[in-house]
């Protein structure tokens, strides 16, 4: 073995291995480094796969047990560490690629209040903990600062699962958790002033949230409403037509030398650098080029690195050892505690449903909210490193706070998928326990079409507490929402579609259609004039449900399943098709017929023709005798309308 190790170490060296000519790599440290990432891997999978937990855990986990402070048997430490750093830049920079103004102005004011009160309240506690069990100062303000963060990957998890990302309450813990990111990087800036031995100065304590409060605000200004538009009109808009992916590779070059540029200048300013690569990517937010280019180069290098950052940077740095300390299991048990102040945040959530205030579905949103903003990730880690590294805090708190947060990481997806559960279960309950005679009632009213639905699409620029606004309108005209979902072109931030199915509990039997023109063209005034947009489009018009059949449990359950299934069908509307588009697809030999509904979704998605053509087709099928299948949104001018076509060889 040993010979064969000296002959390995040769070869990689290129050069006499006595004279030490060229970088020397063992076979052990080679065949450790594999092994190491492939325990990386597969600890993240099992992790997901059979515990339920978020793939971190089991990273975290593997890092842990291989690295330095339990059997030690990664070598290049510092090198590992060294790409998980890399990992968290380019996360950074690929958050605020995928800042999504339109949510942040469809939540409004209650999202960013939201945020601030759930970074701010869980910091307080935290430092009343901290100080209450001895620590003083500096300690107890880092240790504060740890549990600030929150980590929208672990929620987004969940709430993609139980289909509630567009929902009202998805929309507001996406929001909610952008703003907390950026204040995490505040939050960071500032701990700087207070890394070192020497006591610091009133000065050095404001300059570093002076300046990443600039860079946030003016730099984040300048990043969306200006630098957009002069490098479109300077340098994109000047690529010849044609040749889309070029624009794309410029855009993802400027990106990286707007992040080398801004990196060591929020450095240099006493700010994060993190900060200069989150304003590098927010340069292009509304770049669908860039995103998707960033997307197609980096997505399986950034899934690795970050990998690496939780079994190294963060796995490497978890004294286990200290884990077995009574001390340590105590104090990071009570620390958990200052997660209520996470959890308190869920209170402040509108009521999107016609239930009472903070019972039935308005209590679900509240926790739902609540436990996505508990779920602490990789921002909580780098703080509480960021501290112990700089002699902020000791190792025994550091130990204690990052127990806490690896709490938080198990526990709040679990509470989360608990409570999504336990409502949905909760509802069914409800329908089920229906009397038979209402049941009976509602079916013969869909039948007869005595019972009034109605299906409202609203075409609008996006405006701040939109969402809200337009869920108390629909209260106040008595309308019962069955289901409802919101969705915008990522290209653009000027529009967005809103779409209901809902039930009049007004109007129970019209007589005439006149009179169900009246009550649509009510409910169309009432929206247009809260939306208080000239070019808005709202559309009104009745909805007539299927009878529900034999195998349906009840017809509630039938209406609130046909509603969610039509709202995921259209969800098609956030793609503007391009007439490139079906021109390529002329060229190909492919020809454009019309067609029905029932048809289009009579066949299941087909992953390849939607990446294909630029995600035109929300569901697609391809055989040698059908050809392929699309729905598309088309704007007439006066109406939000969806238009079928079946594609086929010509």
């Amino acid at each position: 073995m040993t010979y064969l190790n000296n002959a390995f170490t040769r070869m990689l060296a290129e050069g006499d291995d006595e004279e030490h000519f060229g970088v020397h790599i063992t076979y052990a440290d080679l065949y450790s480094c594999i092994l190491f990432l492939t325990a990386i891997y597969f600890s993240g999978f099992l992790s997901a796969r059979f515990l339920s937990l978020p793939n971190l855990v089991g990273e975290i986990f593997a890092g842990i047990v291989l690295g330095p402070n339990l059997l030690d048997v990664v070598p290049y430490v510092e090198a590992f560490v060294m790409l998980g750093e890399i990992g968290l830049i380019l996360l950074v920079l690929e958050a605020g690629i995928d800042i999504d103004l339109t949510t942040l102005k469809l939540i409004g004011k209650r999202g960013i209040l939201i945020a601030l009160v759930g970074t701010l309240l869980p910091i307080v506690l935290a430092y009343l903990i901290a100080y209450l069990i001895g620590y003083r100062g500096t300690a107890a303000i880092a240790a504060g600062c740890a549990f600030a963060p929150t980590s929208l990957g672990i929620a987004m998890n969940v709430l993609r699962q139980s289909n509630l990302v567009n929902t009202p309450v998805g929309q507001v813990v996406v929001a909610a958790a952008i703003i907390d990111d950026m204040i995490a990087l505040v939050i960071l800036s500032q701990l700087q002033a207070f890394a070192g031995d020497e006591v610091p100065t009133t000065l050095d304590m404001i300059i570093p949230v002076v300046s990443a409060l600039a860079f946030l605000l003016v730099g984040g200004s300048l990043a969306v409403f200006v630098l957009p538009k002069f490098l479109n009109r300077l340098i994109l808009d000047r690529i010849e037509e044609g040749t889309h992916h070029n624009r794309e590779w410029m855009s993802l070059a400027i990106m990286f030398l707007l992040f080398l540029g801004l990196f060591p200048a929020t450095y240099a300013a006493k700010a994060s650098p993190l900060m200069g690569a989150f304003l590098a990517g927010l340069v292009f937010c509304s770049n669908e080029g860039a995103h998707h280019m960033f997307l197609s180069q980096f997505k399986r290098v950034l899934q690795w690195l970050l990998r690496i950052f939780f079994a190294a940077s963060i796995g490497f740095q978890v004294p286990i050892q200290m884990f077995a300390n009574f001390t340590v299991l105590w104090q990071g048990s009570v620390f958990a505690l200052a997660l209520v102040g996470k959890i308190a945040v869920g209170f402040m959530v509108p009521n999107f449903s016609p239930t009472t205030m903070f019972k039935g579905m308005h209590l679900r949103d509240c926790l739902v909210v609540g436990f996505s903003m508990m779920a602490e990730g990789e921002f909580a880690f780098v703080i509480a490193v960021f501290a112990v590294s700089n002699g902020m805090i000791t190792e025994e708190l550091y130990a204690s706070v990052v127990l806490a947060v690896l709490f938080s990481t198990i526990l709040a997806p679990f509470f989360l998928r608990y409570s999504i559960s336990y409502f949905n279960n909760e509802v069914k309950s409800t329908i089920s326990g229906t009397s038979d005679n209402l049941n009976e009632s509602l079916a013969n009213a869909i039948q007869e079409q005595t019972a009034l639905f109605f299906n409202i699409q609203i075409k609008s620029a996006p405006a701040w507490g939109l969402l809200v606004n337009i869920m108390d309108d629909l209260d106040e005209l008595n309308l019962q929402v069955i289901d409802h979902r919101s969705w915008h072109p990522r290209q653009s931030h000027d529009l967005l579609i809103n779409e209901v199915y809902a039930l009049d509990s007004c109007m129970k039997s019209p007589e005439t259609d006149e009179l169900v023109l009246q009550r649509a063209n009510q409910i169309t005034s009432k929206i247009e004039k809260t939306i208080g947009q000239k070019e808005a489009v709202v559309k009104v018009q009745r909805w007539v449900p299927e009878m529900p059949g034999s195998s349906a449990k009840s017809t509630k359950e039938h209406l609130i399943h046909a509603a969610s299934n039509l709202l995921r069908s259209a969800s098609n509307l956030d793609v503007n098709p391009m007439e490139d588009d079906y021109v390529n697809m002329e060229e190909g030999g492919v020809k454009k017929l019309e067609t029905d509904r029932n048809e289009l979704l009579s066949h299941s998605l087909n992953k390849r023709y939607g990446r294909r053509l630029g995600g035109l087709f929300r569901r697609g099928f391809s055989t040698a005798d059908h050809g392929i299948y699309g729905a598309v949104s088309e704007d007439s001018g006066e109406d939000i309308e969806l238009h079928y076509w079946r594609y086929e060889a010509a």
